[in-house]
């Protein structure tokens, strides 16, 4: 027997350590996720210095520059279209003033009106306008039309340098893929050879203290670090294998927990059996076989676990003395003679109500 008995402090003195820890494990996580980050800023392979070993030296410039010269052409024949639409607005006002003009000129020559000087000089100057306009607009058609084949040649370059290209990049990326794969296999290895020995210290201060009174921060250390190390493995190590991993751990962390709780019930813990029998006591059953316990104002009562607190228990003769009492179904001897003061105690619980003596839980 324990020299002074365990105390488990008011409730919100728990409740604290509960939070306490959790906030610990918090804690915890957060500075495993900056080391973890900072591991994972390392730099990786350069795709450009592959794709400038493995590609034809200056086929990527060839393909950049097509790029441009198409880009250039595509915006000059946009900006000589939008030229030839003015052009094409002035000839038609040109053409349309002089067509008025010569009208004026054969409605006065029907009349027999000579046309003036500055009639003259008008219709001039428009036919100018028109032939110049006309001109400008035709050198602008010219250069569309040029443009245009030039623009056909560079897309045909480019389709050529763009499928050479192609081609031979598709071993620039599984090069590139290959020395990804070794970078993230590298960044897993940095990583867990920092939160492995910390998850190993976690279990073994686990197995050594989860009974302790630090059991709570054991337990949020554990969770936070186990935690992280799953996110890492998750993101590393490719799914193929980390689905096996983990249902592997979960069937060996669950066939461990199984076992635990198949001695647990096979060979039950002091507390365990206590819990039990105090519970079974407090709602009157028998501890072994759950028969109710018929004695004293209960002799003739009947309940259950559900209606016991609805039970309205009949008074009992003042000078009604206790007496031993032993379950009629399994024989167990319930409420037995203390051999220190003579008093009825419960037989299945450690102390005497009475005068305190104490005796090993039987079972245990």
């Amino acid at each position: 027997m324990n020299d002074s008995p365990k105390t488990r402090g008011p409730w919100h003195h728990r409740a604290l350590i509960w939070f306490f820890s959790g906030l610990l494990g918090l804690l915890a996580y957060w500075l495993l996720g900056f080391v973890v980050n900072d591991i994972g800023t390392w730099p990786g392979p350069d795709y450009r210095e592959i794709e400038n070993r493995l590609v034809t030296p200056g086929l990527t410039a060839q393909v950049e520059t097509l790029t441009l010269q198409l880009e250039d052409t595509t915006r000059t024949i946009t900006e000589e279209k939008a030229r030839q639409a003015v052009l094409r607005d002035s000839t038609d006002n040109s053409a349309r003033t002089m067509n008025q003009l010569l009208e004026i000129q054969r409605l006065n020559s029907q009349r027999g009106v000579t046309a003036s000087e500055t009639e003259r000089i008008a219709l001039r100057d428009a036919q100018q306008l028109f032939l110049t306009t006309q001109k400008s607009y035709q050198e602008s058609n010219d250069r569309t039309a040029a443009l245009t084949e030039q623009l056909r040649k560079l897309e045909t370059q480019r389709r050529e340098a763009t499928r050479l290209l192609e081609t031979q990049r598709g071993p620039v990326n599984a090069e590139y893929a290959r020395l990804q794969s070794r970078h993230q296999l590298k960044l897993a290895a940095l990583k867990l050879s920092i939160l492995l020995p910390v998850l190993v210290s976690v279990v073994v201060l686990f197995l050594r203290r989860r009974g302790s009174l630090y059991a709570p921060a054991v337990y949020a250390l554990g969770a936070a670090t186990l935690l992280k190390v799953l996110l890492v493995m998750h993101a590393h190590f490719p799914r193929f294998y980390f689905k096996y991993l983990l249902i592997g751990t979960s069937l060996a962390l669950v066939a461990r927990i199984l076992v635990y709780l198949i001695r647990a019930a096979a060979f039950p813990k002091r507390d365990w059996i206590l819990k039990q029998y105090r519970e079974a006591y407090e709602h009157h059953f028998c501890p072994i076989c759950n028969h109710p316990i018929r004695r004293g104002p209960l002799r003739f009562a009947f309940w259950t676990r559900r209606s016991l607190k609805k039970l309205s228990i009949p008074p009992g003769p003042g000078d009604e003395a206790e007496r031993p009492y032993v379950c009629p179904v399994c024989a167990t001897q319930l409420f037995e003679l203390c051999p220190d003061c003579q008093g009825i105690r419960h037989t299945l619980l450690p102390a005497c109500a009475h005068c305190g003596a104490e005796k090993p839980i039987a079972g245990t």
